[in-house]
């Protein structure tokens, strides 16, 4: 995100929101955790369901694994964010969440935190994700792809979905 100049994305990064009003996930220079920039968006006190896609990645090994730093202040259980893949092979393609069994992939640190209240209309109600506040600022997170995505072009997503109050 550091090659671009604030607010813009890099190119092949898709912001979309699947549920919600603007603002989209852009690039800011507020808080990143290595300078100039972070990928940002904020935490509405409405339905919002705010989506953020990588370009395509080829996958060559069983083994493979996505670190990156994570910094997020949501409110506790009730709003959340995820990190989801699509691969051709799993689920015709639809993003679904790292986890998931047909992924096959799993967190090795800074994983999800919390399960999002199944009230209040939240996207991703039901579901672990990240929530409240990550301890001390940014968080190392590092995932294992799964041996389910090896030998296919994938997409990750981060996305990050709130409920019908606080903000």
């Amino acid at each position: 995100f550091d090659g671009v100049t604030a607010p813009a994305l890099p190119a092949g990064w898709v912001a979309a929101n699947a549920a919600g009003a603007a603002p989209l996930w852009v690039t800011s220079t507020t808080t990143p955790d290595t300078a100039p920039n972070d990928a940002f968006i904020d935490d509405p006190a409405t339905v919002s369901d705010k989506l953020l896609d990588t370009p395509g990645i080829s996958i060559s090994s069983a083994t493979a694994q996505v670190s990156f730093r994570n910094n997020y202040q949501l409110e506790s259980t009730f709003d959340g964010g995820v990190l989801e893949v699509s691969s051709p092979n799993i689920n015709a393609g639809a993003f679904t969440d790292i986890t998931n069994a047909a992924v096959g992939g799993s967190f090795v640190t800074g994983g999800y935190n919390a399960t999002i209240s199944t009230a209040f209309m939240s996207p991703i109600a039901g579901r672990m994700a990240w929530s409240g506040t990550s301890a001390g600022g940014y968080i190392n997170s590092v995932a294992n792809l799964g041996p389910n995505v090896a030998g296919q072009t994938i997409k990750l997503r981060f996305r990050m979905a709130s409920d019908n109050s606080v903000a």
